[in-house]
């Protein structure tokens, strides 16, 4: 009872400082996500993965031809021909697995080294736009589940981004 009632005394005291405030929102995620730079990595590294994905569409597309030429000779085959067909297919689809993690991995990796060189400009952007503005407090957009359009700063953000080099 003792600690809700000094809750209360220290909300009380707090509430003319709140209201004083001049608060936005961002959605940083979209603000890095929309800006130039994101947008021409992203072209960047569909053309830099674009021939291993091609490959593995192959190798998907050889594994679907290899089981459905399985499934229509089946009856035909000694159990011997369908044991060699059945491991090699285990085989592919192992080395198909394999690759597509590979994939994924070095595309994270990237998609990683590439966010963290435009957090500096995101911090920086988001510090202009509120000095500009005169805000005082920055929330991330996930934190409120209510916001007027014109507390959100997110474009703004982008734009600054965008004029940064």
């Amino acid at each position: 009872m003792k600690s809700l009632r000094l809750a209360f005394v220290a909300l009380m005291l707090l509430a003319p400082f709140a209201q004083a405030q001049k608060v936005a929102v961002i959605d940083s995620e979209m603000a890095v996500l929309q800006s130039d730079a994101a947008k021409k990595y992203a072209q960047e590294a569909e053309n830099l993965f674009a021939p291993r994905i091609k490959k593995l569409q192959a190798l998907q597309a050889d594994l679907k031809a290899m089981d459905q030429k399985l499934q229509k000779d089946g009856p035909t085959l000694t159990e011997s021909q369908r044991e060699s067909r059945q491991l090699e297919m285990k085989r592919k689809a192992e080395d198909l697995r394999l690759q597509d993690r590979q994939l994924r991995e070095d595309k994270g990796r990237s998609d990683q080294a590439e966010l963290g060189k435009l957090r500096p400009k995101l911090e920086k952007a988001i510090e202009a736009v509120s000095n500009d503005l005169s805000y005082d407090l920055v929330l991330e957009r996930g934190a409120a589940r209510f916001v007027k359009p014109e507390f959100d700063i997110t474009r703004k953000v982008i734009e600054r981004i965008n004029k940064m080099k």
